[in-house]
């Protein structure tokens, strides 16, 4: 809880330093918002390029803790959502309404350790805990990926300071990068094992094949200075 209370503090201050620069920049005006979403709670600058072309960078963070079950093995997984934001907003009428396009750099994660157990089914075969050890999972994207969408807002225009923000997107975040690691165990470096492990990775790669396309809800408000 410190350190996500930490990272809010750091955000919010690069957040003002960049508005400080931001307000010399951007003829058209400014504006910062604060955002709740699928990718976590958020920070956002926007600044106007010209009369309906505005820019947007924001930082997002998440950290959450459960126990899931996969394939029969139980885990203590932690995910953490950590991600950068480069977008461009297109307000084609006159309105909030927009059409979103950029780039979001993914550092989002999913760690797990598998819990005790007296066997484990790993790929096509069942293994005892002495020969599987301690079997931890690690599910990353990669690092830099595309996103479209639509909103509604301008945090750099309109009749108030005050703006009601939304966003409906997709980020093309490609097939997920699943590692499992067996530590410990009899058959830890067998290569029939590591063999079975491989496959787990791949039945666990296709079984959250959808996040290949992860969607960005998002609600938030923003202040133009």
């Amino acid at each position: 809880m410190l350190k996500y209370k930490k990272s809010i503090l750091v955000s919010g201050l690069m957040a003002l330093s960049a508005l400080t620069a931001a307000q010399t920049s951007f003829a058209e005006g400014v504006g910062l918002s604060m955002k709740a979403s699928t990718l976590g709670l958020g920070l956002e600058l926007s600044g106007g390029l010209s009369e309906k072309v505005n820019m947007r960078l924001g930082v997002n963070y998440f950290k959450f803790s459960k126990e899931l079950e996969k394939d029969g093995i139980n885990y203590d997984f932690d995910l953490k959502l950590n991600s950068f934001t480069a977008l461009m907003d297109w307000h084609m009428f006159d309105g909030g309404f927009r059409l979103t396009g950029g780039a979001i750099l993914d550092k989002n994660k999913l760690d797990g350790n598998a819990l005790p157990a007296s066997a484990y089914n790993i790929g096509t075969d069942t293994f005892s805990a002495e020969e599987v050890g301690q079997l931890s999972g690690h599910v990353n994207f990669r690092d830099l990926s595309p996103y479209l969408g639509i909103g509604w807002g301008n945090a750099v225009r309109g009749d108030s300071n005050w703006t009601f923000t939304a966003d409906l997107g997709v980020i093309f975040t490609g097939s997920a990068n699943v590692d499992l690691l067996s530590t410990g165990g009899s058959l830890s470096n067998n290569p029939d094992f590591l063999a079975e492990i491989a496959r787990e990775e791949q039945n666990v790669s296709d079984d959250i094949g959808f996040f290949k396309y992860y969607p960005v809800i998002s609600l938030g408000m923003s202040y133009r200075f």
